[in-house]
């Protein structure tokens, strides 16, 4: 074999490696850069998994904020509603009663209904009750015959100028106060009572 032929192998053999080589060294270089790639998308993926956690919680606690706050504000909102509700309805009432007391059948049934409270709880001597100057005579005189006719010994009728309806009934230290304001000062039990009349109006 000649030199030049020599040459010309050895060249090709050199080439050939020389591909062989490249090649190698550009598969490993990809595969190092999918490598690369592929921890960087992982990476990038946790960050912003990380981010979207981070503002998906703060999302979530703005979203409660809000929530709670509208609650408070919705029950503020109904307290002061339901309050000047109550407000207005309280002159209505006294004034559906001071009615009630001015209709002679009405007031015939309120002293009587409280009477018959009174004849189960106290006893049948000592009974004074105090009313309105203007209670018709008449009567305060059928009342009286009928408590008497119940065994209720010699009852007073006083009347009192700071009375515009209802009776109260005294027995020593005994009081049924079935006034106009003695039925009205249990606020919580009127204000409870008037919440539901009003919510069944609405």
């Amino acid at each position: 074999m000649s030199i030049e032929r020599q040459v010309r192998a050895l060249l090709r053999v050199a080439e050939d490696y020389g591909a062989e080589h490249c090649s190698a060294l550009l598969d490993a270089a990809g595969a190092k850069s999918r490598r690369i790639l592929e921890h960087a998308h992982a990476a990038a993926r946790s960050r912003l998994r990380e981010a979207l956690s981070d503002q998906r919680e703060r999302l979530d606690a703005a979203i409660a904020e809000a929530t709670t706050e509208l609650v408070t504000q919705h029950r503020v909102s109904t307290q002061k509603r339901l309050a000047a509700a109550l407000q207005a309805s309280l002159p209505v009432l006294k004034q559906a009663l001071h009615k009630r007391w001015w209709s002679p059948s009405a007031r015939a049934l309120w002293v009587e209904q409280h009477l018959k409270v009174a004849g189960a709880v106290l006893p049948p001597t000592g009974w004074t009750i105090v009313h309105p100057p203007d209670w018709p005579q008449d009567e305060r005189e059928e009342v009286r015959h009928r408590l008497q006719a119940q065994g209720i010994e010699n009852p007073r009728f006083e009347s009192d100028t700071a009375l515009s309806a209802g009776i109260r009934i005294a027995c020593g230290l005994n009081l049924l106060d079935a006034s106009l304001d003695g039925l009205l000062a249990d606020r919580a039990l009127i204000d409870g009572r008037l919440l539901h009349y009003l919510g069944e109006a609405a």
